[in-house]
């Protein structure tokens, strides 16, 4: 049998074979330096937490238990079996009664906001993070365990807001936003779009600046300014783009007059309707409106019409950090003088609770609100104070204390602290 000679290699293609293994260790190289796995370290829990119980009764008294730094949180963000915080480039989870870390997840970056979502299905904590391109990296993480869900990377302002309910997210910043489903899939961008798909549509709204948001179902609302316009305005979108490929507008409605005070604030919207917090800018049309002045809660039906107001106590401009804590059939909302107590789905006040620090949350069918002296124990269909529990806090309140419950546990926020409580 005759022997095959090898085939003999050529200087020339020695040189090639070397320059696609230089190329190919570039390109991972790049690839690495540019990944998101690069400057991150995630610590997840070995398993789930335990659910935690609900008690029969709210506690006799409450004891403070841990605390955390948590910068990127405005209101406690609250999952299933974990509070979770985000300070500097780190989101830790934490065990609700001890404070313990249940997981963590860091990266190289800022935070700019952490909230969680999707908590009847799906239990996530979302951290968005900023890079050049402004509060525009997001991650979904487990809230229970801490692994990675999604990620999704886009066009964003320096500043941004998240509000959800359970269905889908609005990632709000002052000239744009955004709607993203569970999936992180974008449904929605409404505002300064780069790229727009129809750009006869999307100029109509470049020159707005958003203030508030809410969303609920597939509907959202928002109040924003054009550059032509005289005042706010109130406008519905759809979640999702219509059979057009179009963002779906409802309702878009002019709701004051004047841009002479601060803007209404979206407070919260139900399948009823959409309610608007109005430190007392002058109505677009007294008449319609009732001729209210003053500081008032303003109803809308879903497509942005006016169907009543009611006036309250509060500051022109509602403090930073006012933000709207709903659960178990009410929504509270801190005008700066007092907790308004609106129904849920209706968003009609109820009453108003004068002499508080912020918004709270019902445990044990009973509604918790923080007060200078602790929390103050109300019954929660007609506000009537059935007991005050003293709080020792490790600082004094400065400003907006927004209380939420886990189990029988209480978590404040305080600035940029979170302060949990536990049964004594």
């Amino acid at each position: 049998m005759a022997r095959v000679k090898p085939e003999r290699r050529r200087p020339i293609d020695l040189a090639i074979s070397a320059i696609i293994v230089v190329v190919v260790a570039a390109v991972g190289l790049i690839a690495w330096l540019i990944s998101p796995v690069r400057g991150t370290t995630s610590v997840q829990a070995r398993s789930a937490p335990p659910e935690v119980e609900q008690p029969a009764a709210v506690p006799a008294a409450f004891a403070p238990r841990w605390q955390a730094a948590s910068d990127a949180t405005v209101t406690p963000a609250i999952a299933d079996s974990v509070v979770v915080t985000g300070n500097g480039g780190t989101v830790i989870g934490h065990d609700p009664a001890s404070g313990a870390q249940v997981w963590s997840y860091r990266r190289d970056l800022d935070l700019c906001v952490v909230d969680t979502a999707w908590t009847a299905s799906t239990d996530l904590a979302l951290a968005v993070y900023r890079n050049s391109r402004g509060c525009s990296e997001v991650t979904a993480l487990d809230a229970k365990t801490g692994a990675r869900k999604g990620t999704r990377t886009s066009d964003a302002d320096d500043q941004l807001r998240l509000v959800s309910d359970y269905g889908y997210v609005v990632a709000q910043g002052p000239r744009r936003l955004e709607t993203w489903g569970s999936n992180l899939v974008r449904g929605i961008e409404y505002g300064r779009v780069e790229a727009p798909v129809r750009p006869e549509d999307e100029a109509k709204r470049r020159d707005c600046e958003i203030f508030s948001s809410a969303i609920t179902g597939d509907r959202m609302s928002v109040v924003e300014r054009c550059a032509d316009d005289p005042g706010y305005r109130l406008t519905v979108l759809g979640a999702l783009l219509d059979d057009d490929e179009r963002v779906e507008q409802h309702g878009s409605t002019l709701i004051t007059g004047d841009v002479s005070g601060p803007p209404p604030v979206v407070i919260a919207m139900s399948s009823s309707g959409i309610a608007v917090y109005d430190g007392g800018a002058s109505p677009a049309e007294p008449p319609a409106l009732g001729g209210e002045s003053g500081p008032s809660i303003r109803r809308f039906d879903t497509e942005g019409v006016a169907t009543g107001s009611n006036t309250v106590s509060g500051d022109a401009a509602p403090p930073s950090g006012s933000v709207p804590i709903d659960g178990s059939g009410v929504v509270t909302y801190w005008t700066g003088k007092s907790t308004v107590v609106l129904d849920a789905q209706s968003l009609k006040p109820i009453y108003q609770v004068p002499g508080t620090l912020g918004p709270g949350q019902v445990m044990a069918g009973q509604l918790l609100l923080p007060s200078t002296a602790g929390i103050s124990v109300r019954d929660v269909a007609t506000g009537r104070e059935i007991r005050s529990i003293p709080l020792t806090r490790s600082s004094a309140p400065d400003g907006v204390v927004s209380l939420r419950v886990l189990g029988d546990v209480v978590v404040e926020q305080r600035g940029t602290t979170i302060e949990a409580f536990g049964p004594a």
